[in-house]
């Protein structure tokens, strides 16, 4: 991987006619303002309207550098930021609030909530003050209805806001390990779902309770307004473990590794994450974000243009930064908690696509260390730009410690939903789902297809629009994915993949990221893991250094389009 193997760009094939009317759709349906029909007409307003930041001397060269990054498809921001840039919206896609325990900061975080829905963007929100079911109401004489069902409540907001908004957006109730509640929170994801439309769930996982399950201890389950109860350790991560293998829930926070990170300690303790878990955050904090689409630096000669790269980075930083200043925040408390930290998120998408072009297999060693390799120069030169940023324009106000850079955090892994689709690749750093996605704009439904994956199946003698891999047979008939072994391991969708596999690749990704990632891990609908497995994965995960980890066992009659759906359900929640 290196700036002299450049050898030029990698040609693909060109998209195909029904994939760019997909786009086209997807274009018309979640950014593009009134006249704009093509990806690199968004690219123009965004550049000039983010650009905005910059002194009126370079401003002008400054878009133009913005608006090519996006055009040429190397870089895109977020959807807020696609969506509402130039147009006087919200760019920030991610939020924090932490609820105190009296009903006007219950509600007040509601309308917050809403509001910040409104722009597209997504809030994990924090329960744990919230004191336990069943407690006395001294003012009332009543008894709380305790965080699940106020948890309900954000969730039931979601969903009617979700009926006027452009995108459906959605929440996270996150609640902590050693809340009396905790058990309800659980079973409550897994026998009444219905109760939670666009609201996930999550808890807080600590070391504490970790250890006393390897222990064979006992765990307090405690709340300054009462509800003290002990608890079996490992009964409770089974529990947990239970409802993961029945509906998804909940995503585990690993509490204590997200505040070991923490850049600004003095500032309070980081106890949440966005809806989605890239970006942990204090509350009443933002982030912006956007991606870098990585097959595009894989060169003619089969190699990674680093430098490029490096300059694709650089650019990302200021144009984030540049976010950042030109925002409109849903209200003055958000403003000022995000700018005093400038939180922003670069990441990536097309780790799939770019492992198969380069015939490495998302599960085999040689592929996580070209993973590692191409994260330490997005690392190196996004902590590079946030210190030039930060000698050109100060330190971000809340800098306690460390290099002096402009920003807390600069990057974030996504899941990247509608920016991948955009960008024709596969989403964040998960492995490949399917080919081909069917698409549901208002102009009807649209078949939309991986690009580089297309291109790569008709080099090697198969027919991208069939069903992959099981009949990816080329039209004479003479390949077949199933035929050569070491084509089949290239081509293994997301649950053909162990779960230890996906996880060491989520490991390997988040020593490289200052914030978090976001990954599912898929579990093979054929297996029939027991708690006692997820429980395992779980503490593989802990292990490892990730920052959380999420877990889904689609049903084996429908298990790409459950685990599409799935995914999607989650990018929502977290508009990349």
């Amino acid at each position: 991987m290196s700036g002299a193997d450049v050898g030029g760009a990698a040609e693909i094939d060109p998209i195909d006619a029904e994939s760019a009317r997909a786009r086209r759709a997807l274009i018309g349906a979640q950014v593009a303002a009134p006249g704009e029909t093509e990806l690199a007409d968004v690219a123009e307003r965004v550049a000039r309207a983010v650009a905005e930041a910059e002194s009126e001397r370079v401003r002008g060269a400054v878009a133009d550098r913005f608006r090519d990054r996006m055009a040429a498809g190397e870089f895109l921001p977020s959807v807020p930021i696609l969506a509402n840039a130039g147009r006087g919206g919200q760019l920030a896609a991610c939020f924090a609030l932490e609820l105190e325990d009296s009903l006007d900061s219950i509600y007040g975080a509601l309308h917050r909530a809403a509001r910040i829905q409104q722009g597209s963007g997504g809030v994990g929100i924090e329960l744990s003050a919230l004191r336990p079911r069943g407690t006395p109401i001294e003012r009332s004489g009543g008894h709380t209805p305790g965080p699940v069902a106020f948890a309900e409540l954000f969730a039931r907001s979601a969903h009617v806001m979700g009926l006027a908004g452009r995108r459906a957006g959605a929440h996270l109730a996150i609640l902590r390990d050693d809340h009396p509640d905790v058990v309800e929170l659980v079973r409550a994801g897994r026998e009444t779902p219905e109760r939670f439309p666009q609201l996930g769930l999550a808890v807080g996982l600590s070391d504490r309770l970790l250890g006393a399950a390897a222990r064979g201890e006992a765990f307090a389950l405690q709340h300054p307004r009462g509800g003290r109860r002990t608890i079996d350790a490992q009964g409770l991560l089974e529990e947990i473990a239970r409802s993961i293998l029945a509906s998804g829930n909940p995503t585990l926070l690993f509490v204590d590794r997200i505040q070991a990170d923490n850049p600004t300690p003095g500032l309070g303790r980081l106890r949440a994450t966005n809806p989605c878990g890239e970006q942990p955050l204090l509350s009443g904090e933002s982030c912006v974000l956007g991606s870098i689409v990585l097959p595009r630096f894989r060169t003619a000669r089969g190699g990674i243009d680093d430098v490029r790269l490096a300059a694709v980075v650089r650019d990302a930083i200021r144009f984030l930064d540049d976010a950042i200043e030109v925002n409109a925040w849903p209200d003055e408390g958000v403003a000022a908690a995000s700018r005093r930290t400038r939180k922003v998120g670069l990441g990536v998408m097309g780790l799939a696509d770019l492992l198969l072009e380069q015939g490495l297999a998302y599960d085999e060693a040689a592929g996580r260390t070209l993973a590692g390799r191409v994260l330490d120069v997005v690392a190196r030169e996004a902590e590079a730009a946030s210190e030039a940023l930060a000698a050109e324009r100060g330190v971000y106000p809340g800098h306690e410690r460390g290099p002096r850079r402009r920003n807390a955090c600069t990057r974030a892994i996504a899941p990247t939903g509608t920016i991948a689709l955009l960008a024709g690749c596969s989403s964040g750093i998960e492995p490949f789902l399917a080919p081909r996605v069917e698409l549901r704009t208002g102009s009807g439904p649209r078949i939309w297809t991986d690009v580089w994956l297309a291109s790569w199946l008709r080099r090697h003698g198969f027919d991208p629009s069939a069903d992959w891999p099981e009949s990816a047979v080329s039209r004479s008939g003479t390949a077949s994915a199933g035929s050569d072994t070491s084509l089949r391991r290239l081509l293994r969708r997301a649950w053909e993949i162990s779960p230890e596999d996906q996880i060491a690749m989520q490991a390997v990704v988040q020593q490289r990221v200052d914030g978090a990632v976001s990954k599912t891990v898929l579990l093979d609908p054929r297996s029939r893991p027991t708690p006692a497995d997820v429980v395992a994965w779980i503490r593989l995960a802990h292990r490892l250094g990730c920052k959380g980890v999420a877990f889904f066992h689609p049903d084996a009659s429908s298990v790409a389009s459950a685990s599409i759906d799935h995914c999607a359900a989650r990018g929502a929640a977290c508009p990349d």
